[in-house]
């Protein structure tokens, strides 16, 4: 097809095609919902000849509706010579959670999923130049700082996003004048949501009253963008090649550059983290943080004092809360976890500087692996006496920040039979076991513990 057969939506889209995929034949995982944006996305693509499976996800909230939905995209898809992949969620299971939120990662979930099943080379999204107002307002209504301010861009992998650059008014008129059909969620017309409010109420009537506004607002992000330059500039003076901060050149600073640079810092980590302001205040007493001792940032980072340096830490998600290893499953089959391999063999030949032995008759199963605590204390083999956890990592030198990710595994009685290190370069054995289970002349089997790599 020429270029001039092309309408000037149409020739904008494959532009970007050119753009991003440059001598290439792309093919696409299409988000199509069967309103007017994702039903004019999908019949360019069919105007330009491009590969696309079609995915409709059906959540199946608004009954009949939904289910037109559903029919107006597997038709349509069929009359224009797309295969079409629909998947039905059950909104039950959003039960206690925000629906959009929820919906939004399921549907992206989906795609992705489909990408990887069909190899396709993107995902194409009906996201116009409204949209991206949109999500720019409300990053700066919700209290997001300057950083935050990004905005979408047309290629952002696996993302494909050609219409960023085209109005929602330009969409309808495109349309109207192909006749093209589509379904109105009338939930969409409801102020229930953030979103909706803005495109219902406001947006319509900004321009009255500031006339170029939307270019204005759209400008945003490109200032983010420079402020978030300045700061990555600032991070390399700061940090070493470990990614640690240096506490002194740090300090040099601003508090409100300091708070920039953290959260400037997490973002690279987690784009979507969200750090209460009462946690950033926090970074006010740093000069005053005790080596060892660490700022809760976030639910899953913090902030430690490793000897003058600043290191990140995150925490899993605590799914090792608690986990009970039985002699029984043993028997049947090794247990791994995180690397570690936990298996039952014979006492034969043992390699001390790799691995533990604990005496299969000295333990009271089940055993229980989870994280160390403040106050847990044990026996180590060859001592007479107890000895805190804390303090027996701190001698086998485990520094501050590894120190949070040692194990400690515990018998039955609550009596901790071994303390597990975490994988660090030239440390091994794993960890140290208690004096009570150690392995003797009367060892017939014994619980193995060892990484799996070794």
């Amino acid at each position: 097809m020429s270029k001039s057969d092309l309408s000037s939506i149409e020739n904008r889209v494959a532009q970007h095609l050119a753009t991003y995929f440059a001598g290439e034949s792309p093919s696409f995982v299409a988000g199509v919902s069967g309103g007017p944006d994702s039903m004019a996305l999908l019949y360019i693509l069919k105007r330009l000849e491009v590969e696309v499976v079609v995915v409709h996800v059906n959540y199946q909230k608004r009954g009949e509706a939904s289910e037109k939905d559903q029919e107006l995209v597997e038709q349509m898809s069929d009359r224009w010579g797309f295969d079409c992949h629909t998947v039905r969620l059950d909104p039950a299971e959003a039960e206690g959670q925000n629906f959009q939120q929820w919906a939004r990662k399921r549907r992206y979930q989906v795609f992705r999923e489909l990408q990887n099943e069909y190899g396709s080379d993107g995902i194409a999204i009906a996201h116009h130049q409204d949209d991206q107002v949109e999500t720019v307002l409300q990053k700066l209504f919700r209290g997001a700082g300057l950083a935050s301010w990004s905005a979408m861009s047309v290629w952002e992998p696996p993302l494909f996003r050609p219409l960023l650059d085209t109005t929602q008014k330009q969409v309808m008129d495109y349309i109207e004048e192909r006749a093209i059909p589509y379904r109105t969620d009338r939930s969409n017309l409801e102020n229930d949501f953030a979103r909706n409010l803005l495109r219902n109420e406001w947006l319509d009537k900004m321009g009255d009253f500031f006339p170029g506004w939307r270019k204005n607002v759209l400008r945003l992000p490109q200032q983010a963008e420079l402020f978030t330059e300045a700061l990555t500039c600032l991070e390399e003076q700061v940090t070493d090649n470990r990614d640690r901060i240096n506490l002194t050149a740090l300090g040099e600073l601003s508090i409100g550059l300091q708070k920039a640079l953290i959260l400037h810092m997490l973002k690279g980590f987690d784009p979507d983290i969200e750090v209460t302001t009462g946690a950033l205040d926090q970074l006010e007493d740093l000069a005053s943080l005790q080596t060892g001792k660490s700022i809760q940032l976030t639910e899953h980072y913090s902030l430690l004092n490793d000897r003058n340096w600043l290191k990140f830490v995150y925490e899993q998600p605590d799914s090792l809360t608690l986990i009970k290893i039985r002699e029984e499953d043993l028997k049947k089959k090794p247990f791994s976890f995180d690397g570690l391999r936990f298996s039952v063999q014979e006492f034969v030949d043992p390699d001390y500087e790799n691995t533990l032995y604990l005496d299969l008759e000295k333990i009271t199963w089940p055993l229980s692996l989870r994280r160390w605590k403040a106050g847990d204390a044990f026996q180590p083999f060859g001592m007479v006496g107890h000895q805190n956890v804390s303090d027996h990592l701190t001698n086998r030198k485990i520094s501050a920040a590894e120190k949070r990710k040692a194990l400690v595994l515990e018998s039955f009685e609550e009596t901790i039979a071994a303390v597990i290190f975490p994988p660090i370069e030239k440390i091994t054995p794993p960890g140290t076991i208690s004096e009570f289970v150690k392995c003797d002349q009367e060892t017939s089997e014994c619980l193995v513990i060892s990484w799996s790599n070794s």
